[in-house]
C-alpha cells in the first residue's frame, strides 16, 4: 500500500477513535485589558476619564457583551439589575443608543466625567465615605473572565474611615431598613452628615445603614454611656414629609445584657413645606430599647452586638406615628476604647464632638403583646408591580390607562416618572394564607390591573394573584385577560388562574416583629409566554415581589400615603445597561386599516439580552 494510502487510512482510524492530532494551537488573540487616563489626581467637582478596552472578544460571553460601572464597590455591581451607580453602559457589538460600541478587533472606547460624589435614588454616595472604582464585567452572567476593577483616586481624598464591619471605634446602626427602603424608593432623599456616613460594610446593607463617629464613653464593667455624632436627615416631599432628622445617638448600658438608644429627633410633616401642620423641634428621645450580647474585646476597644432593638412608645411618637410601639428597628454594632472588665474610665476623642448629649434618658417601657404564629395569620398584601419597563411602555403612551380594582392599590413604591396613568407598583389585597414558615406558605390575593393602549389595540388584565411556595422555591399563578382589536397580531387570551411565573426565595430577606412576617426580595421569572400572547419570553424576570402577612393585631402598610411599613417592597427598576429600542418584525403583516400609515407598537421583545418595543407596520388600505 502507498504511503498516501497509509496516511488516509491511519488519519479515518484515529478519526473513528475520537482522537484528533492537532497544530499546536495559537495564541488568543483576545485578552481583556482596560486602561483608565486618568485614574488619580482626579478633581472632586469633576473629571473627564477616558476608558479604553482591548482584547474584548465580541462573540464572547454568548454575545451579551460586557457591563461598564461606576460607583462604590456594592454588592450588586455585576448584577444586571444593579442600581445606583454614577455610571452604567453595556458594550457590546452592534451597539445601540447609550451603549459603548466594541469594533470586530475586541476594542472600544468611552469617555465620561466623574466625580466625587453623586445622588442616586435619594442617596447622596461620596468617595469621602465609599472609595469609587471603574468595573468591567461580562454582562449578565457568573463569568468571571472579563472581570477588572479600576480605583478611582480624587485630590484631597485619602481612604474613607473603616466601617463597623471592623474593630473600627463607632455605631454601625441603620435606624429601621424599611424605613429607608420606604425613603429611596419612593423617591426621596437621604443624606448623612456631621460624623455620620453610609456603611456599606456592614451586614444590614442595601439600603446602606450609617456609621456614627465615636463620640465619648464611661464604660464600668458592663455598664456605662457611650455617645455618639453625626445625622442623617430624610426628606419625601411626595408625601409630604418635609425633614425628619436623627442625630447623636446615644447607648446607656444596664449591666444586665439590656440598654437603651437614646437620639435627638426632629420633623416636619404634613401641610406644605412653608406651613407643616406637625412639628417637633430636634429633643432627646428614648428610642429603643435594647437586647445586647456580650461584650468582647477587639485590641484596645469595646464591642458589643446589638441582638435586637424594639421601638419603644417615645420612640413610636417621634415617628409621628408611622410604627407602633414595640416593633423591631435596626440591630447593629457598638464598638468604644475601653476594656471590656475595666473598672469606670471616661474617654473622650481626640476632637471633641460638635454637639452635647442631652439629659440622661428616662425609662420607658414598650409593648410587644402582638405575636405572629402560623396559625394567626388574619391579614396581609403583596407588593408586587409586575414588570417596570411594562408599565412605562403603557404610562408614556397617548390615550392610555391603568387602572385597579376588587382590592389593589397603585402606590408610589417605583413610581415611573414623565407617565401619563399612575405607573406605581401594587399592593394586592389579602384574601387568605396557610403558613408554616417563610420558607413554605400559600397565600391567595385579590385585585385586578388593568392596562388600556387602545391605539395599540390590547387591553391586558392581571387579577387575582396567588402565591404557593415550598422549601424556598414556588410559583406565582395569576388570571390574565388579552382583550385585542381588530388588526392585533394575537387573538385574545383568557387564562384564569395560570401558572404565571417562577419564585425564588433563596436571596429574599425575611423580617419579623410586632405580629408580623415579611418576605421581601422575592425573585419572579416568567414560566408561561402564551398567556402574554408571547410577548415575553419564558426566562424573563419580573418585578421582585415582598408578601407581607400579620396577625388580627398588627399594623400592616396601608395605602402609598399612609407612611413606611415592614418590607417595603422592591421592583425591578435598575441601571440596566441595555435600553429600550425599536425593533420592527417581519413586515408582512396583515393590514390593520388604520389611516395615515401610522406605525403601531405591539409586543415586547428581548433584542440583545434587553427589553425592546416591538414596532410594526400598518399599512393604509387601498381603496
Amino acid at each position: 500500500m502507498s504511503l498516501r494510502r497509509w496516511g488516509a487510512v491511519l488519519a479515518g482510524a484515529a478519526l473513528v477513535a475520537g482522537i484528533a492530532v492537532t497544530p499546536a494551537l495559537a495564541a488568543d488573540p483576545f485578552t481583556p485589558k482596560v486602561t483608565v487616563t486618568p485614574s488619580t489626581g482626579l478633581d472632586p467637582a469633576g473629571t473627564k476619564i477616558v476608558v479604553k478596552g482591548t482584547g474584548f472578544d465580541p462573540a464572547a460571553n454568548d454575545a451579551k457583551g460586557f457591563g461598564l460601572r461606576v460607583g462604590p464597590a456594592k454588592a450588586d455591581v455585576r448584577d444586571r439589575t444593579g442600581k445606583d451607580f454614577q455610571v452604567s453602559r453595556l458594550i457590546k457589538k452592534g451597539a445601540v443608543g447609550s451603549q459603548i460600541p466594541l469594533d470586530d478587533g475586541g476594542n472600544w472606547e468611552y469617555t465620561v466625567t466623574i466625580k466625587a460624589e453623586y445622588v442616586a435614588s435619594g442617596t447622596t454616595y461620596s468617595a469621602k465615605t465609599q472609595p469609587f472604582s471603574l468595573f468591567v464585567f461580562g454582562w449578565d452572567t457568573p463569568v468571571l473572565t472579563w472581570d477588572s476593577k479600576t480605583p478611582l483616586k480624587f485630590t484631597g481624598i485619602g481612604d474613607p474611615d473603616p466601617g463597623p464591619g471592623d474593630a473600627g471605634a463607632g455605631l454601625g446602626w441603620g435606624v429601621r431598613q424599611s424605613w429607608r427602603s420606604y425613603i429611596t424608593r419612593g423617591g426621596g432623599t437621604v443624606t448623612p452628615s456631621n460624623g455620620a456616613v453610609l456603611d456599606p460594610s456592614a451586614p444590614n446593607v442595601e439600603p446602606f445603614p450609617y456609621k456614627w463617629k465615636y463620640g465619648s464613653s464611661t464604660w464600668d464593667s458592663g455598664k456605662g454611656v457611650v455617645s455618639y455624632t453625626g445625622e442623617v436627615a430624610y426628606t419625601f416631599e411626595a408625601h409630604t414629609i418635609w425633614d425628619f432628622t436623627l442625630a447623636d445617638p446615644r447607648i446607656t448600658f444596664a449591666g444586665d445584657g439590656t440598654g437603651k438608644l437614646t437620639a435627638k429627633v426632629g420633623y416636619s410633616f404634613y401641610g406644605t413645606k412653608a406651613a407643616p401642620t406637625k412639628v417637633r423641634a430636634p429633643s432627646d428621645v428614648v428610642f429603643a430599647d435594647l437586647k445586647l450580647k456580650a461584650p468582647s474585646q477587639a485590641g484596645d476597644n469595646v464591642v458589643v452586638d446589638i441582638e435586637s432593638a424594639k421601638l419603644t412608645k417615645e420612640g413610636a411618637d417621634a415617628f409621628a406615628g408611622f410604627y407602633q410601639p414595640g416593633e423591631d428597628v435596626d440591630a447593629g454594632r457598638i464598638a468604644f476604647p475601653g476594656k471590656v472588665g475595666s473598672p469606670p474610665t471616661t474617654t473622650t476623642p481626640t476632637s471633641p464632638p460638635t454637639t452635647t448629649s442631652g439629659p440622661a434618658p428616662t425609662t420607658t417601657t414598650s409593648s410587644s403583646a402582638c405575636v405572629f404564629t402560623p396559625g394567626s395569620v388574619a391579614q396581609g398584601n403583596l407588593l408586587w408591580g409586575f414588570k417596570q419597563s411594562f408599565r412605562r411602555y403603557v404610562g408614556i403612551g397617548t390615550g392610555t390607562s391603568i387602572t385597579a380594582a376588587d382590592g389593589v392599590e397603585i402606590t408610589d413604591i417605583d413610581k415611573i416618572a414623565g407617565t401619563g396613568p399612575p405607573s406605581g407598583a401594587y399592593r394586592w389585597g389579602f384574601e387568605s394564607a396557610q403558613y408554616k414558615s417563610a420558607t413554605e406558605f400559600t397565600t391567595q390575593f385579590r385585585g385586578k390591573v388593568t392596562f388600556g393602549y387602545p391605539s395599540h389595540s390590547f387591553e391586558l388584565s392581571i387579577g387575582r394573584p396567588k402565591v404557593v411556595v415550598a422549601q424556598g422555591k414556588g410559583t406565582l399563578y395569576a388570571d390574565v385577560e388579552l382583550k385585542t382589536t381588530g388588526g392585533a397580531p394575537s387573538p385574545p387570551v383568557d387564562r384564569p388562574g395560570v401558572a404565571l411565573a417562577s419564585l425564588d426565595l433563596s436571596a429574599a430577606k425575611t423580617t419579623e416583629g410586632a405580629g408580623v412576617v415579611s418576605v421581601a426580595g422575592v425573585k419572579v421569572i416568567l414560566g408561561n409566554a402564551d398567556a402574554f400572547a408571547k410577548f415575553y419570553k419564558v426566562g424573563e424576570v419580573l418585578d421582585d415581589a415582598t408578601v407581607t402577612l400579620g396577625a388580627a393585631c398588627a399594623n400592616l402598610p396601608g395605602g402609598a400615603g399612609a407612611g413606611p411599613g415592614p418590607g417595603a417592597g422592591s421592583g425591578s427598576g435598575s441601571d440596566d445597561l441595555v435600553p429600550d429600542v425599536k425593533y420592527r418584525p417581519d413586515s408582512a403583516l396583515a393590514s390593520t386599516g388604520v389611516d395615515g400609515g401610522v406605525w403601531l407598537l405591539w409586543g415586547l421583545l428581548l433584542v440583545g439580552g434587553g427589553l425592546a418595543l416591538v414596532t410594526m407596520v400598518a399599512r393604509r388600505k387601498r381603496a
